[in-house]
């Protein structure tokens, strides 16, 4: 069973836990990015699809980034229903890693997580910060506080962006590292060949040396 399969059967789940209140009777606010936001987006669709009177007052707002789902408007407006509050599609254009998922997996329609979805009651949020699918997890905290999300803690936000550049700053210096290795590796070879050059050289000369 692939990553997706499950994040749909888990959003099922989530769907049933919400709609028979396990996890308490107060509206709750859902915000996930990847596959966190798909697993909730199936969630919504599961408590679309029950009668209204069971949904009522379980979902307050929900924040989905970068969300591996069609931007198909039937499901968003599905999932527009079902919550009381807002409802943010927060997306990049430029999240190659989420393009390039979308046409392997054929998908013949614009992915939510890419592009707005254009669906009444529905926001749309480019983050533009988001230059990769990797960065939504140190970006979702700055994406949050970008929309005007209630309770979000600006300390945490700059310390998770602080985190997040220190993570990348050591990747690069590793990468620096790789690819100095790699330059080195290649000179050790060039001059293995060099030497290997004037050995034969040497045989050549010692051989017509003999010969006369």
């Amino acid at each position: 069973m692939t990553a997706r399969s499950l994040a749909i059967k888990t959003g099922k789940a989530l769907g049933i836990l919400l709609a028979e209140r396990v996890l308490g009777t107060r509206p709750v606010t859902l915000v996930g990015y990847s596959l966190g936001s798909l697993v909730i987006f199936e969630a919504l669709q599961h408590l679309a699809s029950l009668p209204p009177s069971q949904t009522l007052g379980l979902v307050h707002d929900v924040f989905l980034f970068g969300s591996p789902v069609p931007a198909d408007p039937a499901p968003w407006a599905a999932a527009r229903r079902v919550a009381a509050g807002r409802v943010v599609n927060g997306y990049g254009t430029n999240d190659y890693v989420l393009a390039v998922l979308a046409r392997v997996s054929g998908a013949n329609w614009g992915v939510a997580g890419l592009r707005p979805v254009d669906v009444a009651g529905v926001e749309d949020m480019a983050c533009d910060g988001v230059d990769g699918h990797l960065k939504w997890r140190g970006m979702v905290g700055a994406a949050l506080e970008q929309c005007g999300a209630p309770g979000v803690n600006s300390e945490e936000v700059r310390t998770q962006l602080e985190v997040k550049l220190e993570e990348i700053r050591v990747a690069e210096i590793k990468i620096g590292e790789i690819k100095v290795e790699e330059v080195k590796a290649e000179e050790v070879k060039a001059e293995e060949v060099k030497a290997e050059g004037v050995e034969m050289a040497g045989i050549s000369k010692a051989v017509d040396v003999n010969d006369e």
